[in-house]
């Protein structure tokens, strides 16, 4: 299955010619597309696992991008990320919330040539990035022989800024998936399905399948963790985003160090670094 949603990542984009970013026409693809925008501006979500916390966690954590969507141009952006997970009345929903509170972006003019940005007085930037808002429910718990079942129901707002430098969309999107998971000894797999969809322009809006298939190791305070997960969009230019994320975490009583390295594949032309610090209480 993964190879088959990897070939679907691979499927040729169109071919248009270039229209300006603020000023989409409807004959052609929007452009409103991970691939030519900034690294926070369409992420492939963080999966579950098949079970969610059942208590109070916060996340804050630091980003590293790196991108270099034309030969020789480099995308440079830093951030700084908070998550937080509270559970309700019940172990079995909670809510989330998550954004990049603070954004630090450098880019040339051949960077802002390929994304179509008409507005070149500006280099650098600092940016304030869209919040999201989820609600957890796992549905089934896993027993001896049956996985655990979650949904999940998250929503954007249009809070990001600086549309015209191509590094938030100024539009509100969501997504939902479900997540089936399986401990096996000190190994638990996962597998992530559902949709995307976020407005583009002149009242449209691109729908995209959700995927990932997730792998972790967990040996004492230790965890190690793989992920291959994306979305694959219908315009077909840029809207079809793949990538494989690695972490590994210690856990230290309360709090959890982790580093992340996240690499893209296709459509989403960043490598990022993060080192965060979560609390559980």
């Amino acid at each position: 299955m993964c190879g088959i949603l990897f070939l679907f990542c691979l499927l040729p984009a169109r071919a248009v010619p270039p229209v300006p970013l603020t000023r989409p026409d409807l004959y052609y693809p929007s452009g409103i597309a991970p691939r030519f925008f900034g690294p926070n501006a369409f992420p492939v979500p963080d999966l579950l696992d098949g079970q969610i916390p059942d208590h109070l966690t916060i996340e804050e954590a630091v980003d590293y991008y790196t991108g270099f969507l034309v030969k020789g141009a480099t995308d440079i952006t830093q951030d700084v990320f908070l998550r937080v997970h509270v559970p309700l009345y019940s172990h079995r929903v909670s809510l989330s919330f998550w954004m990049p509170v603070f954004e630090r972006w450098h880019y040339d003019a051949s960077i802002r040539e390929a994304r179509r940005v008409e507005w070149d007085n500006q280099d650098i930037g600092y940016d304030t990035g869209d919040a999201y808002f989820g609600i957890n429910i796992w549905i089934l718990e896993e027993g001896l022989r049956r996985p655990g079942m979650t949904l999940r129901f998250v929503t954007k707002t249009a809070s990001g800024n600086n549309f015209g430098y191509a590094r938030f969309f100024d539009a509100p999107g969501y997504f939902a998936d479900a997540s089936i998971g399986k401990g096996l000894g000190l190994f638990r797999l996962s597998l992530t399905g559902g949709f995307l969809v976020w407005q583009s322009d002149n009242g449209r809006q691109d729908d995209a399948l959700l995927y990932g298939l997730q792998a972790s190791y967990n040996l004492s305070q230790l965890q190690l963790q793989g992920c291959f997960s994306g979305y694959y969009g219908w315009e077909r230019y840029g809207d079809a985003p793949c990538t494989l994320k690695g972490r590994i975490a210690w856990h230290h009583g309360q709090f959890e160090p982790y580093f992340l390295f996240q690499r893209g594949l296709h459509d989403y032309p960043f490598t990022q670094l993060r080192v965060g610090l979560v609390y559980h209480h």
